[in-house]
Formats: structure tokens, C-alpha cells, sequence
């Protein structure tokens, strides 16, 4: 079935990417609107009493509200299409940042917040200096909940006509295919799982060092910028590398994974990932040997990419090739600085180890 699956993406990869860029479109839209009537009603109802204890109890009962229910609902309102579908998606998003950005800042202790008043602080300093910083971990806890519960419900637009990805699981079901449904669940669970990973990632690198735990952080900002390279590197590999104009026929379009690019886009892909999304332990990345392997990765795929660019590809004259291009060297500049960085925190360990 993969590999019926894997036939069936290379020869309909116009629509599996269009698919894909719905699919992330619906949940980046829905996320910003979320963050941005989360944090705001938030900050607003932990200021009032009355007010916070309204919206507490509504996003308690909206979050027990299935999905696809919250997707019926708006049916009535918008239509089908894909406003319903963001309406219900920034609805599911917003509620759990609503609620820990609230949670969060009552967890702020009061003796801190009345030395800060008595220092002569006024309402706002206090919030942007000194409340939003001690809450950024509960807050970001709830932003990275949004994210992917936004990404797992986009896949029920397809019921709404929304597109995404949830268009394959449908058009698989009634035609009976499973292959065709599993070539929009399994890419659909692989962003699910990249959504936490990277949100993760940016939690930690947002959270006050004094206040990140050291066993759950994830490379500071080298593995938050390791974690946005992944996606020009995916559609790099998915998007158009060549198009092949036949005289009176449709025109061929071939993506990184078509038989004629397969053996260069699969293995840049592979090597991409490995250096990406390895796990990655504290603030400067992780130690001396392990960030050798993933540098190694990077560096095979930069020159795996050069030696096709020799041996296969023309010129980069299409979107897929150039969003590789910028994703491969972006992700071996990152990979190059970690092992500076890891190597440097390699001596001063010795030169301690030494000393003691």
C-alpha cells in the first residue's frame, strides 16, 4: 500500500502539492488569527474578575466540543467553502491559548508584581516586562496545543469543500482507494508531529533561560532555525524541479521525487531531515559527537545537491529548485555554526577537566 501510495503522489503532484499548500495555508491563517484573539482576550479578561471567569468556563465547554462539530456549526454562518473552515479553526485554536495565557498570568506571584508597582512601574511595563515573561511557558504551552490541533483539524475541511489535505482522505474513501487516503493521512500525521516539534522548539527558545527546564530544551535558536528550514526543504522537494513541454500534449511537470530526479530529491531530503530534526539538547545545540553526525548530513546533502545540479539539472529556473537551494545551504550555515559552537563548549569542558 506505501508504495501504491508513493505511485499515486509522483503522478498527481500537482494536486497532492496544491493540496499540501492548502492544508498549510488554512492552519498558518487560523493560527494567527488564534494568537492574536488568544492573547488578547486573555490579557483582558485576567484583568476583570467577572470577565475572566465568563471566558474560562466558555472555552472549557467549547475545548469539550468535537471538531467536526465545531466545522458543522459554521455551516449555517459562512456557507461552504473555506471561511466556515477558518472560522471553526480559529475557534479551535483560539481556546486553549485563551486559557493558558489566563492561567498563566494569575500564576504570576503578587509580592513580585506590587515590588514592580512600588519601583514605579505602571500597568503596561509591568505586563510587557515583567507578567508576559514569567507566564511564556504556560502561554506557549497553549500556543503549541493550538497549533496542533489546528494542523489535525484542517484535514476535516475536506468535508466543507475548505481543500487541504483532507480532499485526498475524502476522494479515497468514496472511491474506495486506500492508498489515496493514506497519501493525505500519513503527510497530514508527519505535520501534526513536525507542528509539536517545531512549536517545541520555539518554546524553549522563547522561555527565560532562568526559567527552562534543561532536560526538555531543543537546541535554543539553532534548532528553532533548523526546525523553519524544514519546510522549504520539503517543498523544494515536492514542488516543480522541470517542465516538460510535449508537442500536442498537456505539459509534464517533474518534482524531486519523479523517477528522473528521484535519485537526487530523496536522499537530499533523507540527509535534510536527519540534520533538522534530530533531537538537540541544550541552548548551543547538542554535544561535540552528535553534532558531528548531523553536520555530516548536511554537508552530504549540500554536495549531493551540487553533484545533480552537475550532472542532471540545467539551470534553477523553478520554484522547487530554488526553495532547495536556499533550504539545503541555510540548513548546512546552521549545522556549520552548531559544531563551532559545540566544539568550542568541547575545549572549555577539557580545559576544566584539567585544570580540576
Amino acid at each position: 500500500m506505501f508504495v501504491e501510495m508513493m505511485s499515486y503522489i509522483i503522478e498527481n503532484s500537482q494536486d497532492f502539492t496544491t493540496a499540501l499548500g492548502e492544508h498549510l495555508q488554512l492552519t498558518l491563517i487560523a493560527l494567527g488569527i488564534s494568537l492574536a484573539l488568544g492573547l488578547s482576550l486573555g490579557i483582558i479578561g485576567s484583568r476583570f474578575l467577572g470577565l475572566r471567569n465568563f471566558l474560562l468556563n466558555a472555552a472549557k465547554i467549547g475545548r469539550t466540543i468535537p471538531s467536526l462539530a465545531v466545522l458543522a456549526l459554521s455551516l449555517p454562518l459562512l456557507g461552504i467553502g473555506k471561511p466556515p473552515t477558518l472560522l471553526a479553526l480559529t475557534l479551535i485554536g483560539t481556546l486553549p491559548i485563551l486559557i493558558n495565557t489566563i492561567v498563566g498570568l494569575e500564576q504570576v506571584n503578587k509580592d513580585t508584581k506590587e515590588a514592580a508597582v512600588a519601583m514605579g512601574m505602571k500597568n503596561l511595563q509591568i505586563l510587557r516586562q515583567l507578567e508576559l515573561p514569567l507566564a511564556l511557558p504556560v502561554i506557549m504551552a497553549g500556543i503549541r496545543t493550538a497549533a496542533v490541533v489546528i494542523v489535525a483539524g484542517a484535514t476535516l475541511a475536506g468535508f466543507m469543500g475548505g481543500g487541504g489535505l483532507g480532499d485526498l482522505i475524502l476522494n479515497g474513501h468514496q472511491l474506495g482507494r486506500d492508498h489515496v487516503m493514506l497519501a493525505g493521512a500519513l503527510p497530514a500525521t508527519l505535520l501534526s508531529f513536525y507542528f509539536e516539534e517545531a512549536f517545541g522548539r520555539l518554546e524553549n527558545c522563547a522561555t527565560p533561560k532562568g526559567l527552562t527546564d534543561e532536560t526538555r530544551q531543543s537546541g535554543g535558536l539553532i534548532g528553532l532555525l533548523l526546525a523553519i528550514a524544514v519546510m522549504p526543504l520539503l517543498f523544494g522537494t515536492l514542488l516543480p524541479w522541470s517542465i516538460m513541454s510535449n508537442a500536442g500534449e498537456a505539459s509534464t511537470v517533474l518534482t524531486g521525487i519523479h523517477p528522473e530526479y528521484r535519485g537526487i530529491g530523496l536522499p537530499i531530503l533523507v540527509l535534510g531531515l536527519v540534520a533538522t530534526l534530530w533531537p538537540r539538547h541544550g541552548e548551543k545545540g547538542n554535544s561535540w559527537p552528535i553534532t558531528l553526525v548531523t553536520w555530516g548530513a548536511a554537508i552530504a546533502a549540500l554536495l549531493w545537491f551540487i553533484v545533480g545540479l552537475l550532472s542532471k539539472i540545467d539551470a534553477l529556473e523553478t520554484s522547487g529548485l530554488v526553495l532547495l537551494t536556499v533550504s539545503v545551504i541555510s540548513i548546512t550555515a546552521v549545522t556549520s555554526l552548531e559544531l563551532v559552537l559545540s566544539y568550542r563548549q568541547h575545549r572549555i569542558r577539557l580545559r576544566r577537566i584539567k585544570e580540576i
